[in-house]
């Protein structure tokens, strides 16, 4: 990703991690054999100028396994913090259904000052 974000950065550090989270829910979660899961991402600049925000959206196969609200992981738990880190680190996210099967997570993070 060049769009001029610090390496090591605060914004960076947090679009990675949303990928991570997303990508790692499509293989977990979204798996249909012989099909991939689809990560794009895009830097929406507003025309007025300013940060921007970045949109994340993953798309799998599975349509019938939606990320349901989050509840709180159980603390000695191994799993469950993935849509909990997202939604602390985006300013929205959410899901939607993907023709003609599958579904797209989408985040939205905001972009470093200009």
């Amino acid at each position: 990703m060049d769009w001029g974000w610090d390496r090591g950065g605060e914004y960076l550090n947090a679009a990675e991690l949303v990928v991570g989270e997303l990508a790692a829910n499509a293989v977990t979660h979204g798996r249909v054999p012989g099909r991939d899961f689809l990560l794009t991402m895009a830097l929406v600049l507003p025309p007025e100028g300013g940060s921007g925000t970045l949109r994340i959206t993953v798309a799998d196969s599975r349509g019938e396994r939606l990320p349901m609200p989050v509840p709180a992981p159980c603390p000695d738990g191994e799993h469950g913090r993935g849509l909990v880190l997202v939604g602390a680190l985006a300013l929205r996210w959410g899901v939607l259904p993907r023709f003609p099967a599958g579904k797209t997570v989408w985040a939205e993070l905001p972009g470093p000052p200009r």
